[in-house]
């Protein structure tokens, strides 16, 4: 797995402190820890975005298009589930699915990874019971935000394509995969207008 640093959790090593400080230490490693498949299909380093540069255009998304396009959605708790669902990422890495590790393994880990995050803290279970629905889709908002998860891929494959990085049609093909709604069908319509030589 590529990374920028090492996690900043090994700073605390033997040390004590408040649960929110830790908490912070772990998660702040997504902002050190690259997207691996954009590596992979040649992004350079210096450009490539980080798991933490992800979950901000997620969560940015999922408000702009909860409250745009989704009425029915409560946005504080789309925004919400777009914080939390890449924060196992800060222990188990970014698995892509070129990666040899099965869906189950995968939500294993990663459970087991935010519950170590999340258990210190005073609201723990709540943030982990948003985890686990945005994980199974219980709920109306976990299954936009899970969706919109896969149309930032989108914009970033846009921009990246726009910044010379080639034809990453790859990508674009999993984003179609991924839509449910006619609404986030039709702005990726529209984003793929924007694709060079379209």
């Amino acid at each position: 797995m590529q990374t920028k640093a090492a996690a900043p959790i090994a700073f605390l090593q033997g040390r004590s402190t408040l649960a929110l400080i830790e908490a912070y230490f772990e998660l702040n490693h997504l902002k050190q820890l690259y997207r691996q498949g954009w590596l992979r299909v040649g992004i350079a380093r210096e450009r490539c975005e980080s798991v933490a540069e992800h979950s901000f255009g997620v969560a940015l998304l999922s408000l702009f298009l909860a409250d745009s396009y989704f009425p029915e959605a409560d946005a504080s708790k789309v925004v919400r589930i777009a914080l939390l669902h890449d924060l196992g990422e800060a222990y188990v890495g970014d698995i892509t699915p070129h990666d040899a590790v099965s869906r189950e393994e995968k939500l294993q880990r990663e459970q087991q990874a935010v519950e170590k995050i999340l258990a210190k803290l005073p609201r723990g279970a709540e943030y982990l019971a948003l985890w686990r629905e945005y994980e199974h889709g219980t709920s109306f908002e976990a299954r936009l935000v899970r969706q919109v998860d896969r149309l930032e891929m989108g914009f970033q494959a846009a921009i990246y394509e726009n910044q010379g990085a080639g034809d990453l049609s790859q990508f674009f093909a999993s984003v179609h995969k991924a839509l449910e709604t006619p609404e986030l069908k039709a702005v990726l319509a529209e984003l793929e207008k924007l694709r060079p030589g379209v």
